[in-house]
């Protein structure tokens, strides 16, 4: 076996690594008489290292990414687990059909979304990634092809959904697709001044409004904390004319010595992009990539954080304590001089 540097989104461990490129080569996996670990790596876009295994073995499924079936008129699709997100939605976004869900960024594997259990911007709503997943083949380290869903091997359906790869490798996903009119999200961008604003937003928005996230300025202090950016969308009613639209995907090729995300250049931005619109509330029809993946309009975006990478965190507070804790971790991150200008 080769090896070689692996890291994962954040960039903080690089460990060297050995691997196996399982394209057409599925039967390669199989049990291991020395006690070796096997994990599956797709893109490299998880921001821990739970994609990563050193000590162990790497399974590359990237090069698994055929297109099994898809039905255009039940929007049911079967993949193999390497395909990226992105290339489902050139293939099924021009015949009307949308991912159920997508995180932040498209660039991720089908295997990976459903083994990290993603979340969107309609969570409230569809909830996670795993909802919408039908069926999927599990290769035990054994050498067993288990189909798993809620009718056969419902426990480890159940444990391989957010289960990290723990439980095996995943072979292919068949997932159901929403039905949408076009490419489009008739979508609203308002700002706001204060968590109370946030929180009355959110439960103004989530009954009429399939999608809904805000950006945070955590550089805010005093009477700035919690002001942000609220925007909320749902796909846009059959057109009779579309905006005109061109991707455009700019790369950050280098990687600098330190890091170019500190304290003074995340006021600078944090505020211009705060101001970045004149009027308080905004609507338009936009493109669905701006509006689900702005930071993937940035190639390797994650080179601004220089050498040592950087950490992402994430967290979860009941309902009755979310003006109190969000109004703590605000504060925690303004006063330590850390923060992100993605929050």
């Amino acid at each position: 076996m080769s090896k070689q540097i692996f890291n994962s989104w954040g960039r903080v461990e690089k460990p060297l690594i050995e691997f196996i490129d399982i394209a057409n080569r599925f039967a390669d996996y199989g049990t291991s008489d020395h006690g070796e670990s096997f994990l599956a790596y797709g893109n490299g876009r998880s921001y821990g290292d739970s994609c990563l295994n050193p000590g162990g073995t790497m399974l590359l499924t990237r090069s698994a990414k055929q297109v099994i079936n898809f039905d255009p008129q039940t929007g049911v699709l079967q993949c193999e687990a390497g395909l990226l997100l992105s290339e489902i939605l050139a293939l099924v976004v021009p015949q009307g059909w949308f991912l159920p869900v997508t995180p932040g960024t498209r660039f991720v594997t089908v295997g990976g979304a459903s083994a990290n259990d993603v979340h969107g911007k309609n969570h409230h709503v569809t909830g996670t990634f795993g909802c919408h997943v039908n069926q999927f083949e599990l290769l035990r380290s054994d050498g067993q092809r288990l189909i798993c869903s809620e009718q056969q091997h419902r426990d480890y359906f159940a444990a391989t959904i957010g289960g990290l790869g723990l439980t095996g490798l995943i072979t292919w996903v068949e997932l159901k697709l929403r039905p949408i009119n076009n490419a489009f999200i008739k979508a609203e961008t308002i700002r706001y001044r204060s968590l109370d604003a946030f929180f009355a937003l959110c439960e103004e928005s989530d009954e009429n409004y399939e999608y809904t996230v805000s950006w945070v300025d955590c550089s805010g202090t005093g009477k700035r904390i919690g002001r942000g950016l609220f925007m909320r969308g749902n796909h846009a009613p059959a057109l009779t004319e579309t905006p005109a639209y061109q991707s455009k995907n700019r790369t950050f090729f280098f990687e600098p010595p330190i890091s170019l995300v500190n304290a003074l250049t995340l006021k600078l931005f944090n505020t211009a992009y705060y101001y970045k619109q004149l009027p308080d509330s905004t609507q338009q029809t936009v493109h669905y990539e701006p509006f689900f993946y702005p930071l993937d309009g940035i190639l390797e975006w994650n080179r601004l954080y220089g050498p040592k990478g950087f950490y992402q965190y994430q967290c979860v507070v009941p309902t009755e304590a979310g003006k109190e804790a969000t109004t703590d971790l605000l504060n925690e991150i303004a006063n330590s001089g850390m923060g992100s200008f993605l929050a």
